[in-house]
């Protein structure tokens, strides 16, 4: 049978084994948290990174918009000021139109009169006593 001595030699060498695979594991562990931990570090940096992009991105993305909004404006007025430029131009082919059609008839009427006073020209000149 075992002394008491022995057997506490033997428990206490047993122990000794049980911290040192305890602390070798807990060593891997912590070699492969800090892996872990790095990795996840390394993620959120990436994501930071890119979530900064995205702002600066839509900064420019919103000035742009604010300067096509002015632009549309400025268009908008554009077309208002060339819809009235047009309008005014029909307005005053209309008138155009009319007046040509107006000296279309007096010329028609003046033709008719000198065509009456060439006729009576001719019918005084018959009249005439010859040379």
């Amino acid at each position: 049978m075992a002394t008491p001595e022995q057997i506490l030699a033997a428990l206490i060498g047993l122990e000794e084994r049980l911290v040192e695979r305890f602390e070798d594991r807990f060593r891997d562990l912590q070699v492969d948290l800090d892996g872990r931990f790095d990795a996840v570090h390394q993620c959120l940096d990436c994501l930071e990174q890119e979530y900064e992009m995205l702002k600066a991105g839509m900064a420019r993305v919103e000035a742009d918009v604010g300067t096509l909004r002015a632009d549309v404006g400025v268009l908008k007025n554009d077309v208002a000021s060339l819809r009235r430029t047009v309008e005014r131009l029909e307005a005053q082919l209309e008138r155009d139109r009319t007046e040509r059609q107006d000296l279309r008839e007096q010329a028609l009427e003046f033709r008719r009169r000198l065509g009456e006073l060439e006729d009576r020209v001719q019918e005084i000149e018959g009249r005439l006593p010859s040379k």
